[in-house]
């Protein structure tokens, strides 16, 4: 007998390991979500979100990696384990650039 929820819990997974990259034009697939802290002005990037959400963006390797953030904010950068968008020390803290 299965349980009730194993059928949604198995889709979620499912779709959230083949999202794409929220950058235009780019193919690859998302490892990692980017939101913003308006209050705080700050970007904070983790690790892939269990679903898509409607005011975040997923993010590749790549433009995880690549990831700034307006003058004046800050990027937030949470580990995760083994790393999955970059091998630099994680978490950090930077300005944007001036």
């Amino acid at each position: 007998m299965s349980h009730p929820t194993s059928g949604a819990t198995a889709g979620t997974l499912r779709s959230m390991s083949i999202r794409p990259c929220s950058r235009t034009a780019c193919p690859e697939e998302a490892v990692a979500t980017l939101t913003y802290v308006y209050a705080d002005s700050m970007a904070v990037l983790g690790p892939l979100s269990l679903t898509q959400e409607p005011h975040a963006y997923d993010l590749c390797a790549r433009h995880a990696e690549r990831t700034s953030a307006p003058q004046g904010w800050h990027v937030f950068r949470h580990k995760v384990m083994g790393n999955a968008f970059g091998d630099g020390d994680l978490p950090r803290r930077h300005p944007s650039p001036h």
